[in-house]
């Protein structure tokens, strides 16, 4: 799985030009509740949901990690050039981002049910 989402990230960094930042992007794999995944600007470091990443296709892991690059190249906000960029790489974004959601939501209710003994 390391490997798969080392190549998927070595990609998308690809495609976006940022080859000058590969070498100092980190990933770090971590339980969150009610994330998939955020970036560290200050040590260029993604971490990415534990729980929901088994269930996530590649395109959908491609996204996460471009949405998350592509803060580390415009900074923290959503302005024009990071949706522009992020729409044209991914003219279904809306339709990943409600699957991911999806899969978070399905993942977390799973776990309150189990902790509940449902």
């Amino acid at each position: 799985m390391r490997d798969k989402i080392n190549d998927i990230l070595n990609n998308t960094i690809r495609e976006l030009n940022l080859n000058d930042k590969k070498a100092d992007i980190k990933i770090k794999i971590k339980p969150f509740k009610r994330k998939i995944a955020s970036i560290s600007l200050t040590n260029k470091t993604i971490y990415i949901n534990k729980n929901v990443l088994p269930y996530l296709t590649d395109e959908e892991i491609k996204f996460i990690f471009a949405h998350e690059l592509l803060h580390l190249k415009y900074g923290k906000y959503h302005i024009n050039e990071f949706e522009n960029e992020l729409l044209f790489l991914f003219p279904n974004k809306e339709e990943i981002l409600i699957n991911i959601i999806k899969k978070l939501l399905k993942y977390n209710n799973l776990n309150n049910n189990a902790r509940e003994g449902i």
